[in-house]
């Protein structure tokens, strides 16, 4: 057994006291796994090891509605501190899965595994790898969670959503990690009115192409359809605004503008997602007709207020909760 062999092939080993696998050692919960993937009671996992650079260790559990459970695990070469436990007891799963040869490189770091369905992270490892680092706004609403439940979309507009997700991580300035994250919400919202045209145009042609044509006639439905299901998300965007509105000019300029459109006297969460439309419209227009970001000194401080709850409705419509 490949475990066995890392731990110098002893025999039974005492699951209450810390065990040493290499130079690494690992915890009591760590040497209950292990016991218990040499007594027969766990079955050693599949695991993918590839080479990846990390700043701190990373530990996730990722819930896939079709592909089944996944661990990530990785840490920086070299690192010499304690891991956290399910770290530990992840290491033990990962040298029970992987012949010898691969041993020595789980150990030494710098490699990013993958314990159990890999089709089940495919995806989400992506997000979560970019979202490490960043390029603008130094925190995401990763750095706080360690497990994510998938619920696949589907299509195109899922595979573009997607892109502009890992678009956001990557691009400066602030305004522009906003809008890719605007984005992913107008790229699903587009791949569901051409889904539904599809479905709909064999049966009813004229009332399919109608009620495409009236779904894209306005960007602000667009963005009230897509918030309905997250009420609660675009209600806190509307109270952190809120809470501005009178010592931040952009936000300021941002309720009045939606008082000019009666577009104000609704619900909190469609106000919300009213809000969120209008900082597009500043960051990508310019004329007199609209807002101009650029034109405002605080404009950045009321995106970071509604940053992290801008980027969990955009995961939430992506299928990924995180927790």
């Amino acid at each position: 057994m490949h475990l066995r062999d890392a731990l110098g092939g002893v025999g039974d080993i005492d699951p209450t006291r810390p065990i040493v696998i290499g130079s690494i050692e690992l915890g009591e919960e760590a040497a209950a796994v292990a016991a218990a993937i040499l007594a027969g009671d766990e079955d050693p996992p599949v695991v993918t090891l590839t080479v990846r650079e990390f700043r701190r260790p990373v530990y996730w559990t990722v819930e896939h509605a079709i592909e089944g459970r996944a661990e990530i695990v990785g840490f920086p070469v070299g690192w010499k501190d304690k891991l956290p436990t399910d770290m530990e007891k992840a290491l033990v799963r990962a040298i029970a899965g992987l012949s010898p040869e691969h041993h020595a490189a789980v150990l030494a770091g710098g490699n990013e595994l993958i314990i159990g369905s890999a089709n089940a992270c495919a995806d989400f490892r992506k997000a979560a790898a970019a979202a490490e680092n960043p390029m603008v706004g130094e925190t995401t609403v990763f750095d706080d969670a360690a497990s994510a439940f998938i619920a696949p979309g589907a299509g195109r507009g899922a595979r573009v959503a997607l892109d502009c997700l890992l678009n956001s991580y990557a691009t400066s300035p602030l305004k522009f990690r906003f809008l890719e994250l605007y984005r992913v919400m107008e790229a699903l919202f587009l791949a569901d009115v051409k889904k539904r045209l599809l479905d709909n145009f064999d049966a009813e042609p004229a009332l399919a192409l109608s009620a495409a044509s009236n779904a894209l006639q306005s960007e602000l439905s667009q963005i009230v359809a897509l918030a309905e299901p997250h009420k609660e998300l675009f209600e806190e965007c509307w109270t952190n605004l809120n809470d501005l509105k009178n010592t931040n000019r952009f936000v300021t300029a941002l309720f009045k503008r939606l008082d000019n459109k009666k577009a104000n006297g609704q619900g909190k969460w469609q106000s919300g997602a009213a809000l969120i439309y209008q900082i597009r419209c500043a960051v990508v227009h310019a004329g007199e007709k609209d807002m101009i970001f650029e034109n405002f000194t605080d404009g950045d401080a009321a995106i970071l207020a509604i940053l992290p709850t801008v980027e969990i409705a955009a995961l939430r419509m992506l299928g990924i909760t995180l927790g």
